[in-house]
């Protein structure tokens, strides 16, 4: 497959990189975007490397939501959003259950869809100057088809915070919330990261993965129930009036009702 939105790079005989390449639209999870991650996830899943980077070129890691998308399902019947909202939902699954180690190489701010691939990596290395946030709520939605990995990653209580206030927050509270495990300045990101994978090349590669599959089947699980669970709770949002008015007033620049002057 000739990729459209991803660089692929391999980067030694134990790592491939793999970077998101759509800066104009800040990486967001378009359907060309998830149908070439799909793909590529599937195939890296049969080659003899451990590891797996994930990075982005431009100003964004990943914004999150196809903006396009969103505005077409304002007028979508329930059965096309669940169809639309599985794409995603089963690039997440598949992500989660990708044996290899994931790295995050996070350069760039990271809404939405970018946390939730934040929390689907083993580890992440983020610089300092960038904003984060899950900002569904703004819009009347929920951050639903992430939810499962984010909740596992940074705990009910903090991922309660983030769903409901819908606060942009940064790579030290990351470090607190247990999102991010390192944070360096931007000249010095990618060489941290290249000492961090050199921990690993002593390690079988075969024991690599076996490790990681021994840790989640220790771990609850994430199954395509609890995902089906997320696609309907998305597409029962979608109908509901806020989600209407919010998303109208995103796209016409305006405030919705909820907010007070």
């Amino acid at each position: 497959m000739n990729f459209k939105k991803l660089i692929i790079t391999k980067i030694n005989n134990i790592t491939t990189e793999i970077r998101l390449n759509d800066p104009d639209v800040h990486n967001a999870l378009t359907l060309d975007i998830i149908n070439e991650l799909s793909f590529c996830i599937d195939e890296l899943s049969k080659d003899t490397s451990s590891l797996i980077l994930i990075s982005a070129n431009g100003k964004s890691f990943c914004a999150g939501g196809d903006l396009s998308w969103m505005k077409k399902q304002l007028s979508a019947p329930r059965e096309n959003r669940i169809i639309e909202a599985s794409k995603l939902a089963d690039l997440l699954l598949k992500l989660y259950n990708c044996p290899k180690t994931i790295i995050g190489n996070i350069e760039g701010n990271a809404f939405g869809g970018g946390i939730g691939i934040m929390s689907i990596c083993d580890f992440v290395f983020s610089v300092k100057d960038i904003k984060m946030a899950l900002t569904e709520a703004k819009l009347g939605l929920i951050p639903a088809t992430i939810s499962p990995y984010v909740v596992k990653k940074i705990g009910e209580k903090n991922a309660i915070h983030l769903f409901t206030s819908a606060k942009i927050f940064r790579p030290e509270d990351g470090v607190k919330f247990g999102l991010i495990d390192f944070i360096y300045e931007e000249n010095e990101i990618n060489s941290k990261i290249s000492e961090f994978i050199d921990n690993f090349k002593n390690s079988a590669p075969n024991s690599i993965l076996e490790s990681k599959k021994l840790v989640r089947d220790l771990s609850y699980s994430i199954d395509q129930n609890i995902v089906n669970l997320t696609i309907n709770r998305l597409a029962d949002i979608w109908d509901t009036k806020e989600a209407k008015e919010g998303i109208n007033a995103f796209f016409n620049k305006e405030k919705p009702n909820w907010i007070k002057e």
